[in-house]
């Protein structure tokens, strides 16, 4: 089986957008999930620990983190939530993905092609 790294936007000087994308991103993957894929959906996983270490006065670095579960991830699906196009993070895992000739989808062409 398949595992499919989820990309999307997730940092914003607006707490609501934060928490906006994250929903986004969780139900995204809960459909994902539910439709019978494997994936890995950081932004799920690490917005509540995000939460907690704002609140302790700490920062997570993510990116290492990330690479390790993309070295695992066969594919990169990524929803294209406003500013998908200018995030740093979403770049830098598109590249990733890319330069190791595994396939990028845009959710939308992925929820096409498996007609979900």
């Amino acid at each position: 089986m398949k595992l499919y790294f989820i990309a999307c936007p997730y940092s914003h000087a607006d707490e609501e957008i934060v928490q906006q994308r994250f929903d986004l991103c969780t139900s995204a993957a809960t459909k994902l999930t539910m439709a019978g894929y494997a994936v890995y959906s950081q932004i799920t996983m690490s917005h509540p620990m995000n939460v907690l270490a704002t609140k302790m006065d700490r920062r997570i670095r993510w990116a290492p983190i990330d690479e390790a579960f993309m070295a695992k991830c066969d594919e990169l699906i990524v929803l294209t939530l406003p500013g998908w196009d200018e995030s740093s993070g979403v770049a830098n895992e598109i590249e990733y993905f890319k330069s190791r000739n595994r396939k990028v989808w845009t959710y939308d062409d992925f929820a096409a092609e498996h007609k979900l």
